[in-house]
């Protein structure tokens, strides 16, 4: 099966998962819920993405693959 969701999209599901998962401790909105996942996923992207000299190897992966299917 392709997958249609672009990698920003693809993080910010994992991240809203694990915050519903979480709803005993955290008790978001679905609209709070979602917004903390987007900005998990651009902080996380941020991080991911910051020049250290070498590559990462996960998003070169995750291109590769995109380029593939």
């Amino acid at each position: 099966m392709k997958s249609f969701l672009e990698k920003r999209e693809a993080m910010a599901v994992m991240i809203i998962q694990a915050i519903i998962c979480k709803r005993e401790a955290v008790r978001p909105s679905p609209k709070e819920a979602a917004e903390l996942a987007v900005k998990h996923t651009d902080c996380l992207m941020q991080e991911l993405t910051k020049s250290s000299g070498e590559k990462i190897k996960y998003i070169d992966d995750w291109n590769r693959r995109r380029l593939q299917q």
